[in-house]
């Protein structure tokens, strides 16, 4: 049986990377983009391609125009048409914005944004011909609540809740669906440098007292890629241990 593909950007982070083995569960084959770290992808792809799923590592610049469409056509050449796109891929920038450049606005808004339009764009053309297709955005509690020092990771991050709303309102007519998954804080790389002091001072603000793990949030975004969550779109699902109820 022919199985359908996925496409998760970042898939060298602890998210994207914990989305792809979430989706190999659920029996998809998976196009993984990294940018620069295809080595930390290697070990993964050799376990799944053992395991007797297909997976393709694709390198991608997604902060450079014409990457994002170029990668939705190198993943349908090389595994066939995407059903499914987990968009996971980002930076953050931690400034007081009085000090954050220009340039670095514009990396941000490029990677988070701006890529996901253009990935969502290009994915269309396949996803207008099967009546299961998903597109999974990544995004941010700091997308709803805001962030000290990181307005343009927020601004960036928010700006997918418009783009999920009015995208989903567009898929409906192919029986897409379009969802935001927004993380508090979880164990990645990006709060790796949080030190005891300021993780026990988070966890103060938190009802579950922890940061979550990748797996918990792919394990939302995976289910929002199944049929089971069919009659879900235009929705932000968060993710953040019951910080955002203050």
């Amino acid at each position: 049986m022919e199985r359908s593909v996925a496409l998760i950007t970042g898939a060298s982070g602890g998210i994207g990377r914990a989305c792809a083995s979430a989706l190999v569960a659920s029996g998809f084959d998976l196009a993984l983009q990294h940018r620069k770290n295809s080595a930390a992808l290697e070990p993964l792809a050799a376990q799944l391609r053992q395991a007797g799923t297909r997976v393709e590592l694709l390198h991608a610049d997604l902060s450079a125009p014409g990457q994002a469409a170029a990668l939705v056509e190198q993943a349908a050449e090389k595994l066939g048409p995407p059903a499914v796109l987990i968009h996971a891929a980002g930076h953050i920038v931690e400034k007081p914005i009085a000090f954050t450049t220009a340039a670095e606005w514009d990396a941000l808004l490029e990677v988070h944004a701006v890529a996901a339009a253009a990935l969502a764009k290009a994915m269309l053309r396949y996803l207008r011909k099967t009546d299961h297709g998903r597109i999974v955005l990544i995004g941010s509690l700091a997308g709803l609540a805001g962030l000290g020092n990181g307005a343009a990771y927020a601004a960036a991050k928010g700006a997918l809740e418009g783009l999920c709303t009015s995208l989903a309102l567009e898929a409906a007519r192919w029986k897409t669906t379009v969802n935001v998954v927004a993380p508090g804080y979880i164990d990645t790389a990006m709060t790796a440098g949080h030190d005891s002091e300021k993780r026990a001072q988070a966890c103060q603000s938190i009802p579950l007292a922890r940061y979550g793990t990748p797996g918990e949030v792919a394990a939302v975004a995976a289910f929002l890629c199944s049929p089971h969550a069919g009659y879900i779109t235009g929705q932000t699902i968060v993710v953040d241990g019951g910080m955002s109820l203050g």
